[in-house]
C-alpha cells in the first residue's frame, strides 16, 4: 500500500518532459537542412524570418526546432500532449486508460496540413514549421512513444519520468537519460541550456551543431538505413516503441560470465553498458529524424 501511494504521489509531479534537450533538436534540424532541395531551403529560410516576431531568437532554421519546448518552459500548456504518444508497455496486463487522441501523431499531421494549406497565413505556416521540426524529433526519441503500466502505475509512468535513476544529480529519471542522448549529447548542453534566457545562436554554436550533424551523416548515411523513406509517423512511433522496451525499460545493465543479463531497475544508476547501447540507438534516431524531416519538407516545397 505504501509503495502504491508513493508512486501515486510521484505521478502528481511526473509529466512528460521535453524530448531531446535542445542539442538533439538542433542537430536533427541541421541534418534536415542539409538535405533540403533549393526551393525547400528558400521557403524554410523565409518562414524562419516570419516567426521572429514570435520567437526573436530564431536566427537560423535549426533554432525553430526548440521553440515548442520554450513555450512549455514559459508556462504555455496548450500543446503539452502534442509532444508524445503513450503506446503501452504492459507486461503485467493491467487495465489501460483510454488512449490520448490529441498526441504527437495528430500534431505532425496537423503541422503538415497547415504547411500545405493554400490559404494559410505565413505566420501560421511558420509556427507549424517549428512544430513539425520539433515533433519529428520528439517521435524519434524512444521514450516519447511509450509508457510502462503496472499495478503500481495504472496510469503509466509518463514516458519514464516516473522511473527514477541514481545518477549523481545528472539525471533524475529514465526519461532524462534519453533526452540527454544517454550522455551522447551532454557536451553540447551549454548550447541553449533549458530554463536559461534564450539568445540567438552564435556562429560558433551553429558550427558545433553542424560538425556534429556531419559526423552523424558520415556514420549513418541515408542509403545505409532501412526504412528511412517510409513517410508514416505511426511507423516511426512503432519503431520508437520497440526501442523503448528493448533498450530503455529493459536495457541491459550487465552480462555475467554465464551470459545472464541484468536489466535496469528503478533507482539503478545506468551502467556503462546500458549507456553505450543507448548512445548507439540515439545516434541512429537523431539522424533518421533529420532525414525524415527533410523528406517531408521536400514534399511540402518541391523543386520549382
Amino acid at each position: 500500500m505504501k509503495k502504491s501511494l508513493f508512486f501515486a504521489a510521484f505521478l502528481l509531479f511526473a509529466t512528460h518532459a521535453k524530448a531531446w534537450w535542445d542539442p538533439g533538436h538542433l542537430v536533427t534540424a541541421m541534418i534536415a537542412y542539409k538535405f533540403l532541395n533549393p526551393n525547400a531551403k528558400k521557403q524554410v529560410d523565409r518562414l524562419t524570418k516570419v516567426i521572429e516576431r514570435d520567437y526573436p531568437y530564431a536566427n537560423h532554421f535549426i533554432a525553430l526546432a526548440t521553440w515548442p519546448d520554450d513555450l512549455k518552459a514559459e508556462g504555455v500548456t496548450s500543446f503539452n500532449t502534442w509532444h508524445y504518444t503513450d503506446m503501452p508497455y504492459n507486461p503485467n496486463g493491467v487495465a489501460l486508460p483510454p488512449r490520448q487522441e490529441v498526441d504527437i501523431l495528430w500534431a505532425i499531421r496537423q503541422a503538415e496540413s497547415v504547411l500545405s494549406a493554400p490559404h494559410a497565413r505565413d505566420i501560421e505556416r511558420a509556427r507549424h514549421l517549428a512544430f513539425l521540426a520539433h515533433f519529428v524529433g520528439d517521435i524519434h526519441q524512444p521514450l516519447h512513444s511509450t509508457s510502462y503500466y503496472s499495478n503500481d502505475l495504472p496510469g503509466g509512468n509518463a514516458g519514464g519520468n516516473a522511473f527514477p535513476v541514481s545518477a549523481f544529480g545528472k539525471w533524475r529519471n529514465l526519461h532524462q537519460v534519453w533526452d540527454d542522448g544517454c550522455g551522447f549529447l551532454s557536451s553540447y548542453n551549454d548550447i541553449r541550456p533549458y530554463g536559461k534566457p534564450k539568445e540567438p545562436l552564435t556562429e560558433n554554436q551553429i558550427n558545433r551543431i553542424e560538425a556534429l550533424a556531419d559526423s552523424l551523416i558520415r556514420e549513418f548515411p541515408p542509403e545505409h538505413i532501412i526504412g528511412i523513406r517510409i513517410p508514416d509517423e505511426d511507423f516511426w512511433a512503432l519503431e520508437s516503441h520497440k526501442l523503448a522496451i528493448e533498450y530503455g525499460y529493459r536495457g541491459v545493465q550487465s552480462v555475467n560470465e554465464n551470459g545472464w543479463k541484468k536489466y535496469i531497475q528503478p533507482n539503478d544508476p545506468p551502467s556503462g553498458l546500458y549507456l553505450a547501447n543507448g548512445q548507439r540507438i540515439v545516434k541512429q534516431r537523431l539522424v533518421m529524424a533529420g532525414y525524415r524531416l527533410a523528406m517531408i519538407l521536400n514534399q511540402q516545397f518541391p523543386e520549382e
